[in-house]
């Protein structure tokens, strides 16, 4: 029997850490490397269940890695599915040969070689236009890609172009579950359509984002906030608009946790400061004094990054 002195205490445990153990935290005077339970207190009513087993400290260590390393990969392919409803295409030729093409600002590079880097395939300047595309259609890649993103895309063309390759490879199309506030979704989508600005007439800051039907915006309205407006530009569309400060801060603190990864980055870690500055009214001071100095500095700051 071993030398060893069991303190049961109440532990505030991650869901996350239950689900993967399925035990408690103790602690020992001597012999750290691996711990028995033969009985425990359960006080902590995420507890549910304890195990009279032997678990390695360096096997727990292992397993929240592992876990960890899940979740990254989770909220990464919900980005990949996000930037795909935007910018990207998913092509069956007649002759059978299937491709996903994504195109991007050249600023963007960063971002088509993420993708690029974990599935392969090629990033080309596209001639006579300020963009890059990416193209795979190595069927290696291209499965990869698919096993990954299946049942995460959203946009209703994509879907059926997804659901054509799928069909080509004999796989099954998932369909999307519903959309959750905690999901990396709306940050591949905001990196491929979406926009954030200051209004040169009245300095008001927006985020939007625009699509020809309605269908993707609405949940965004529901776990966002914001509002949809009819876009009547160059392209008639339907627009996700957001104006009011809290929701735009609640916004960012989304982002922090799902982070984007186009250009568009730079502007949102822009937007405390233009806050600040605005509640200083720096952007109606007299022109030569030093608070409009300030607002100039962070305006030609927040210009340099152009939608």
């Amino acid at each position: 029997m071993w030398p060893l002195n069991i303190i049961f205490m109440q532990q505030t445990i991650s869901g996350e850490v239950i689900n993967l153990l399925n035990t408690f935290v103790v602690s020992c005077t001597q012999y750290t490397s691996k711990v028995k339970t033969s009985r425990c207190v359960l006080n902590n009513p995420q507890v549910t269940k304890a195990l009279s087993s032997w678990v390695g400290t360096s096997e727990a260590i292992r397993l929240l890695s592992y876990s960890n390393s899940n979740s990254e990969k989770k909220v990464v392919n919900e980005w990949l599915a996000g930037l795909i409803d935007g910018d990207g295409t998913f092509i069956l030729s007649k002759k059978g040969y299937a491709s996903l093409e994504i195109t991007m600002e050249i600023r963007d590079e960063h971002c088509l070689n993420i993708i690029k880097n974990k599935y392969g395939g090629s990033i080309k300047l596209r001639s006579n236009a300020n963009a890059l595309r990416y193209r795979l259609h190595h069927k290696a890649g291209l499965l990869s890609l698919i096993n990954d993103v299946n049942g995460l895309i959203r946009n209703p063309n994509r879907m059926i172009q997804l659901n054509k390759i799928c069909d080509h490879y004999g796989l099954i199309f998932i369909f999307p579950s519903k959309l959750t506030y905690d999901n990396g979704w709306l940050a591949g989508f905001f990196d491929s359509d979406g926009t954030i600005s200051i209004n040169k007439t009245n300095t008001q800051l927006s985020i939007s984002a625009t699509q020809k039907t309605t269908q993707i915006l609405e949940p965004l309205v529901e776990l966002y906030g914001g509002s949809i407006c009819i876009d009547r530009g160059k392209y008639e569309s339907f627009k996700w608009y957001v104006t009011k400060r809290e929701t735009i801060l609640n916004i960012i603190e989304y982002f922090k946790k799902y982070p984007s990864r186009s250009g568009k980055k730079s502007r949102l870690h822009l937007i405390p400061k233009y806050y600040e500055l605005k509640d200083l009214k720096a952007n109606t001071a007299p022109e030569n004094s030093l608070l409009y100095r300030s607002w100039k500095i962070f305006y030609d700051k927040w210009s340099k990054f152009e939608e």
